[in-house]
């Protein structure tokens, strides 16, 4: 695990700076504190220059980066781990290859050598790494299947620059810090950005499954992984066979994960994504296995349904772990989002996971490496959307062959942007209940498909609206939105990449393109990373995804996360198998509402946040006023405003000082 960054000058020009390389790297030590790495060819005016960070995972003695083949005409610097290393290294010998290393990394270099740009079907692993060709000329980086470790590229005068993490581009003093206005409405829409572009101007991600192939001058995209549904008649039908296969699978990928030359543990919720792992890993670990969880001083004798603790206790208390608490109060939270402005590199409004990186900083004191329960839910078929999309769809196509979908759009347009206006007040009314949350899903029906779903998925309405957006969007923003309709033209273009013949299949792929590598896979991966801790994910097997992805929908959503509870069933106990799903949350809106929301209000009517010219200042203040004042309930929206200020402070402002989060409130607590 590492970090990786470097420069390629397209122009053969010898402008590919080892000095800025070195510059790059300094910024990204924390995800690489056990040393670095640097190459540059040729050695005068270089065309390309590879730099890295190491955290030693694999092959502590002779792993160190870059790694080379036998004759040194390809070279790699990797981020990541290739969990079926040891197998690809057999087979690779058995052809002739000479391995100078024990490291995972030099197997990629070897399968280069020996499939070229097929390599990427054999690897089983999370992955980020540039590898140079010098005979070709050619530079290929890359990520995994499903955008578990991030690269970010941009291009200024002929070079192409990359890393792990944004701010390592801009260790080069040429490279603009601008905001992208054109992206902004669509991170104010979701929380976090979709499709390939970032929220800085000129900075772009390389998209989850995919490499980029730079050779003669010029640059080309090649997909290696998508999501793949066999047709219904490919695809098994014995319930009781699929139940083992999964089974089977995870518990292949379990053991796969725990390849480790360090200490590894185990991040535990209270739910049956970890337990799961738990129990696997429980059975092929010996020795008590550490595992790690979060939890709310809320003060004031509160009950905090958002604290999994205890939970987590008892499934951990059932296989022995040596077990950790950390317990956060507001002012914990608070310190730790500010950091998290700064090591996230984009504005992600999740609040659970600046509890995750306080998690994460504890637990670095602790292990090296850590399992985490991510994907569950996106495999399994674990959250509302799985239900909610299928319905949309099928009654929409329903409805088509009776009333024209644009002639629905008319009939209802208007009067329902006028009641979506209404919801942040409907959703203090107690009394009428959940309605509020009902509503979008039937307003789908009256729009185009992707609209309808794009807003579902945002929860457009009960977060933002139009309505909203021309009264808080300032005019450059407005204009903007109108303009570049990012999110409408990518949502589009990832619903048509996740389309499939079961409604069912939809919904699972475009969780898939748009939560995971925007926001629960980005964020993972940042939050730990900020305290050398390596995270992974043992549901994103490329293999148990396949098979996950061959499971008829039918059966995937015969109940909440139904195949891998079945599949669970002889190695968890009921209450730990059994406990319905509930979000790993934070107690934000408690918070929000009581010890935080003075500095929340004065960092968002600052006059330094004032004068950006973002939002109009009339509007915004009657919209804090309004949710503080307990009128309406807002505490989405005023996250998401919050959350990008402290963001622009951090990052396209000058860098201020990162607090250091404080270490107080740990809590080991033993077995019951």
């Amino acid at each position: 695990m590492c970090g990786i960054v470097g420069i390629l000058d397209q122009t053969h020009t010898g402008r590919a700076d080892p000095a800025l390389v070195r510059a790059m790297t300094q910024t990204i030590a924390h995800r690489g504190p056990d040393g670095d790495g640097f190459f540059h060819w040729p050695e005068s005016d270089p065309t390309v220059a590879l730099g890295m960070r190491r955290l030693s995972i694999i092959d502590l003695d002779t792993g160190d980066q870059p790694i080379f083949n036998e004759d040194g005409s390809i070279a790699i610097v990797f981020n990541g781990e290739i969990y079926n290393y040891l197998e690809l290294r057999a087979d690779l010998e058995a052809r002739g290859h000479v391995f100078r290393t024990q490291t995972d990394t030099e197997t990629i270099v070897h399968l280069y050598e020996e499939h070229g740009l097929d390599l990427f079907g054999h690897l089983r692993g999370m992955y980020g790494f540039a590898l140079w060709d010098r005979n070709a000329g050619r530079l290929v980086l890359a990520v995994d299947h499903i955008g578990i470790k991030p690269l970010y590229l941009a291009e200024r005068d002929g070079l192409l620059l990359f890393a792990s993490e944004v701010k390592a581009l801009f260790a080069d003093p040429s490279l603009p810090r601008r905001l992208n206005l054109d992206v902004l409405d669509t991170y104010l829409t979701f929380g976090y950005m979709i499709g390939t572009e970032t929220m800085y101007a000129g900075i772009r991600r390389l998209p989850p499954g995919h490499a980029l192939i730079a050779e003669n001058g010029a640059t080309r995209l090649i997909r290696h992984w998508t999501t793949d549904y066999p047709p219904e008649d490919e695809r098994p039908t014995d319930e009781a066979a699929i139940i083992e296969e999964a089974r089977t699978r995870l518990a292949e990928s379990v053991r796969l994960h725990l390849r480790s030359d360090v200490p590894l543990g185990l991040f535990l919720s209270g739910g049956i994504d970890s337990a799961a792992l738990l129990a696997l890993m429980a059975q092929m670990e010996p020795g008590r296995i550490k595992t790690f969880s979060v939890g709310y001083d809320v003060g004031r004798g509160a009950a905090n349904p958002d604290d999994e603790t205890l939970h987590a206790r008892r499934i951990a208390a059932h296989f022995g772990t040596d077990h950790h608490e950390r317990i956060i109060t507001a002012d914990d939270w608070w310190r730790f989002l500010l950091a998290y402005a700064y090591y996230h590199d984009e504005p992600n409004a999740n609040p659970s996971i600046v509890s995750l990186q306080a998690l994460a900083e504890v637990t670095a004191q602790h292990v090296k490496v850590v399992l985490n329960g991510t994907g569950g839910d996106e495999l399994f078929c674990g959250y509302p959307s799985h239900r909610r999309f299928p319905w949309v769809i099928r009654n929409s196509a329903r409805l088509d062959r009776v009333v024209p979908n644009g002639l629905r759009t008319r009939l209802i347009g208007a009067p329902w942007r006028s009641l979506e206006a209404l919801y942040p007040t409907l959703r203090r009314v107690r009394i009428i209940g959940a309605l509020p949350a009902y509503l979008p899903t039937w307003h789908a029906l009256f729009l185009p498909l992707s609209d309808g779903l794009r807003r579902l998925a945002s929860f457009e309405g009960l977060v933002f609206s139009e309505p909203m957006r021309q009264r808080l969007y300032g005019p450059d923003l407005r204009a903007a939105w109108a303009a570049a309709q990012h999110k409408e033209r990518t949502y589009a273009d990832i619903l048509a990449r996740a389309w499939a013949d079961d409604p069912g299949d939809t919904a699972q792929a475009l969780a898939l393109h748009t939560w995971l590598p925007g926001n629960g896979l980005l964020a993972v991966d940042k939050v730990t990373m900020a305290h050398s801790l390596e995270a992974r994910v043992p549901f994103f097997d490329p293999q148990l995804m396949d098979f996950a992805m061959r499971v008829p929908s039918a059966i995937r959503l015969r109940s909440n996360k139904y195949v891998l509870r079945e599949a669970m069933r002889d190695d968890l106990p009921d209450f730990a198998r059994q406990r319905p799903k509930q979000p790993f949350g934070t107690p934000i809106l408690r918070w929000f509402d009581t010890d935080l929301s003075e500095r929340i209000q004065s960092v968002l009517l600052d006059e330094h946040s004032l004068s950006r010219g973002l939002f109009e200042q009339a509007a915004l203040e009657r919209l804090l006023r309004q949710h503080f004042g307990g009128q309406t309930e807002q505490v989405e929206v005023v996250f998401r405003l919050l959350l990008l200020e402290l963001w622009q402070r951090a990052t396209l402002d000058a860098p201020p000082h990162i607090p250091e989060p404080s270490s107080e409130a740990v809590r080991i607590v033993e077995p019951l």
